[in-house]
């Protein structure tokens, strides 16, 4: 005959109730590891951009500027770079940018685009400065657009690995 047998040990009863009381507790409110995340992942994206890949560590396409002049990929005015930023809440953490162009660069874009009609002011005409600038009305045009993709935001495998590790310390409970 075949049976199955349930054994409980209940040594170590208060020390598992007190672990458990901390992990529900830490649970209340993830903001604190959500910040800390954060902090990670942008720290992540950083080394992406530093090291010119993806989080996958793939090499970015360098760009034409980079080609021709030498530099970094993204970096000429480190706008994009230094606009990187999180925000922890109490179950969620948001990275990302203000910058409009930033998706353009991460997902890659190829196709037709609309340019609205806009004003231009110039100062210099074929390589040479004007006396006074000229304001110009340019009128709207569709242009082909070809930008390579070049993923920063993501996160890289040590990153996860990195992540799993503070979300374990947050929910160990300190010795008694």
């Amino acid at each position: 005959m075949s049976g199955a047998e349930i054994r409980l040990d209940l040594k170590g009863l208060a020390e598992s109730e007190r672990h458990l009381a901390f992990i529900i507790d830490q649970l209340e409110d993830l903001e604190p590891l959500m910040d800390i995340f954060g902090t990670t992942v942008e720290s992540d994206v950083h080394d992406n951009f530093l090291g010119e890949h993806t989080p996958e560590g793939v090499p970015w396409p360098p760009s034409i500027r980079v080609q021709e002049h030498g530099g970094k990929t993204l970096q000429l005015s480190r706008r994009l770079f230094q606009s990187i930023t999180h925000r922890a809440s109490r179950n969620a953490v948001e990275i990302g940018t203000n910058v409009v162009y930033a998706g353009r660069h991460n997902d890659g874009f190829h196709g037709t685009e609309h340019v609205g009609g806009h004003k231009r002011t110039l100062r210099k005409v074929f390589g040479l400065d004007l006396k006074e600038p000229i304001e110009v009305i340019v009128p709207a045009f569709t242009r082909q657009g070809n930008t390579p993709q070049r993923e920063f935001l993501g996160v890289s495998p040590g990153a996860r690995a990195e992540l799993i590790a503070q979300a374990e310390d947050y929910l160990t409970a300190p010795a008694a």
